[in-house]
């Protein structure tokens, strides 16, 4: 691209209304992000554990640490007098102080000076124990749940009960098939509903009238958890709460900000940068007063193939009153996507001691294919290490869908027969295609895609149904 028509194209998203409301929100004021720690891992999983903790000084008492439990462990664990543990080393179970305003943890380079072998929390009362590996924008390192679920096994054994949990700001489900112990919850899902739960029960009004009826010594608590409250909520955007506007700019602007992109790139390799005093092509000037939105506009940027992938998901999903869940973990810049009804999130299979999440045993599976000019949407059965629970529920499924007559299992029977016989391989037990076409260089669903969409809800409404019958049935 032309250094001019970039320059002219930057100015067009510049005169977005969408583009001007969200680089005004960004430039309110924000202490987390004066500080530079909004996404800053370390300091979040340290406040958790301040939240977490019945004793501490946010005033909420165990009001927290109830509703946490509540909405990541079921009602079957009591919060009673707990001992919570942050950043607890591994070997002997030697704990670090606890980070303070006062304490700077952080290198050179600017990143987390955190040990490796570390367990973010440990929550533990007399009965039984959960522990919280938790993420922002880092990935999980090579065997580091196993080594925590190593070390959880050898400190517990059967002492207790463990619950295993993986905090993340997108679900992962990469990791989560990897390490079926483990249950996958997100920061602007549980975490900032059981905070936001616990003010409202602690000030008894709405967030918005709570400072005002704040004792005058509670003032700057109760703020400082309000703007955490809503810095957790946006966590999984990092815009305000505007994550879907973010995304559409930056994928009818793909072609732009992918050379403005290019353009930095190559600045900074040649060590030229740009800064507002010196002589700048005209692109640059445009660039520069609005740098920190542009940057996140380039940080969403996904190909032309994932953003109609993601169109094609989200038309699903307004298709049907049946909430989805959404499953990847890379903010859906790959063409491809995962997902279940959000019904299927509290389901879990259990064969004598083997334990699994639903989800992490069979999902929905929604794919751009150029060489079929489709996109196949599929229940799908990956390899994971518990296979043999698979087996299990796919032979209940086949069972239940006998016993009542519907059609909605469609596998091939040679690889059905391959996936019940042998270990480590994967299942497509339903699949529907849309057909699509290029329209001016565009991608769009050809003729009769509604029909096939309401096919496919169809069997979503049949799969759940059968799913049900069988979590009601005593599991071996």
């Amino acid at each position: 691209m032309q250094e001019t028509d970039l320059h002219q194209h930057l100015l067009r998203l510049c005169a977005e209304p969408d583009f001007q409301q969200l680089d005004a929100r960004m430039r309110q004021f924000d202490p987390f992000k004066v500080l530079r720690v909004e996404r800053y891992e370390l300091r979040h999983t340290t406040t958790l554990a301040w939240l977490l903790d019945p004793e501490q000084t946010h005033g909420l008492g165990d009001g927290f640490l109830r509703r946490f439990l509540e909405q990541t462990c079921g009602a079957g664990l009591a919060a009673g007098p707990v001992a919570v543990q942050a950043e607890l080393r591994l070997g002997g179970g030697a704990l670090h102080a606890p980070v303070t305003a006062g304490a700077d943890e952080e290198g050179d380079s600017g990143t987390a000076a955190r040990k490796t072998g570390e367990l973010d929390v440990l929550i533990e009362s007399a009965g039984w124990a959960v522990a919280i590996e938790a993420k922002i924008d880092s990935r999980e390192g090579q065997d580091q749940l196993l080594d925590y679920s190593r070390y959880l096994e050898r400190r517990f054994g059967d002492a207790k009960p463990v619950r295993r949990l993986y905090l993340t700001v997108q679900p992962d489900q990469d990791v989560i098939d990897a390490n079926p112990g483990w249950s996958g919850i997100q920061w602007g899902a549980q975490v900032a509903t059981a905070l936001r739960a616990a003010l409202e029960q602690r000030y008894g009004a709405s967030l918005d009238q709570a400072l005002d009826g704040c004792a005058p010594g509670e003032r700057a608590l109760c703020e400082f958890l309000q703007r955490y409250l809503h810095l957790l909520e946006r966590l999984d955007d990092t815009a305000f709460g505007a994550a879907g506007t973010v995304q559409a700019l930056a994928d009818a602007y793909f072609a732009p900000l992918a050379a403005l992109r290019d353009r930095l790139r190559r600045r900074e390799d040649a060590n030229a940068p740009i800064l507002p005093w010196l002589d700048l092509p005209d692109w640059a000037r445009c660039y520069w007063p609005h740098r920190q939105l542009f940057d996140l506009l380039i940080g969403r940027m996904r190909s032309p193939e994932a953003g109609f992938a993601a169109a094609v998901l989200e038309r699903l999903g307004t298709a049907s009153d049946m909430p989805l869940q959404r499953l990847d973990g890379d903010g859906g810049k790959r063409a491809t996507f995962r997902f279940v009804p959000a019904a299927w999130m509290d389901w879990q299979v259990d064969v004598d001691d083997n334990r699994a999440p639903l989800h992490a045993l069979m999902f929905y599976h929604v794919a751009y294919r150029n060489s079929y000019q489709d996109i196949e949407i599929k229940l799908l059965l990956p390899k994971v290490a518990e296979h043999a629970l698979q087996v299990r529920l796919v032979e209940g499924l086949l069972a239940q869908q006998q016993a009542h007559g519907t059609r909605s299992l469609k596998p091939s029977p040679t690889h059905l027969g391959v996936f019940l016989e042998a270990t480590g391989s994967s299942l497509k037990l339903y699949s529907e295609k849309l057909a699509w076409q290029l329209d001016d260089g565009s991608h769009a669903l050809s003729a009769g895609a509604d029909d096939k969409i309401g096919a496919f809800w169809k069997a979503v409404t049949e799969h759940t149904a059968l799913l049900g019958k069988i979590m009601a049935q005593p599991q071996a």
